[in-house]
């Protein structure tokens, strides 16, 4: 019965509904004459869309992106730049960009968290993306980070939009001999795509990884894991994206 309850809630809500409405479509259209292909279509879009919004779908489309790169953090006497990507803030009620968003947020425990605020730099790179707001996502994070507890020295890039931006820009900022190691902080799902900007761009540099959490989970659980739900369509769309990303940036360069 609770089972039932889920999947009766999980339905009457997108994406679930979208999966319901686009599959009453290709029925009524396979009813229709000339129309099988238009209903095979349509169905196809259901099940891809059901797929995409369950745990086994979005472990399939994002989770070969998250197990990609293992965390590494370099040993070394000398000083480390932590380069942290912004990944969005929270808004107020006038609209205006206060806090960290729930990525940026990660990134940032996961860079206060491993640096030895001794030696190391944390890097926060994010500007004010569309124009919209008061502060740059890097300001945004740098307070957070102060608010974490970090004391030891950081770095504001204030002009990035993207994630190219991100590396070009602090490529610059590191440009000189002090630091050698740098420390790429983002997602999982995002570190792919990362890495690969930042190697075409840190020249000379040594490059390491340190995700800030897995959100996919792998493996079949049970029943659940087939109903769908909004969270994993968004994981399904966040990958998605990265392998687009991905696949201009092998044939673009």
């Amino acid at each position: 019965m609770f089972y039932a309850y889920k999947l009766i809630g999980s339905l009457l809500v997108p994406p679930g509904l979208l999966c319901v409405i686009t599959f009453i479509f290709s029925f009524v259209l396979f009813r229709s004459k000339n129309k099988k292909i238009l209903s095979l279509a349509m169905l196809a879009l259901s099940l891809f869309i059901w797929f995409m919004s369950t745990s086994a779908g979005s472990f399939f489309i994002t989770g070969g992106l998250e197990r990609k790169h293992l965390n590494s953090v370099p040993e070394t006497e000398r000083p480390v730049a932590f380069l942290v990507l912004a990944g969005g803030s929270n808004y107020d009620r006038d609209g205006d960009a206060v806090t960290p968003g729930v990525y940026s947020l990660e990134r940032i425990y996961s860079a206060v968290t491993a640096a030895d605020r001794s030696k190391d730099v944390l890097i926060f790179s994010g500007g004010n993306v569309y124009g919209y707001d008061q502060r740059t996502e890097a300001e945004i994070m740098d307070d957070c980070a102060k608010r974490m507890g970090w004391k030891g020295k950081t770095m504001l890039e204030t002009s990035s939009r993207t994630t190219e931006e991100n590396m070009i820009y602090a490529e610059r900022m590191l440009s000189g001999p002090d630091f050698h190691h740098v420390v790429i902080v983002t997602n999982a799902f995002h570190m792919p795509r990362s890495m690969l900007r930042a190697h075409s761009v840190f020249r000379g540099k040594s490059l390491f990884s340190l995700s800030a959490g897995m959100e996919t989970k792998p493996g079949f659980r049970g029943i659940p894991d087939l109903f769908p739900d909004a969270h994993n369509f968004h994981l399904s769309c966040l990958g998605i994206k990265e392998w687009i990303g991905i696949l201009a940036f092998r044939i673009l360069g």
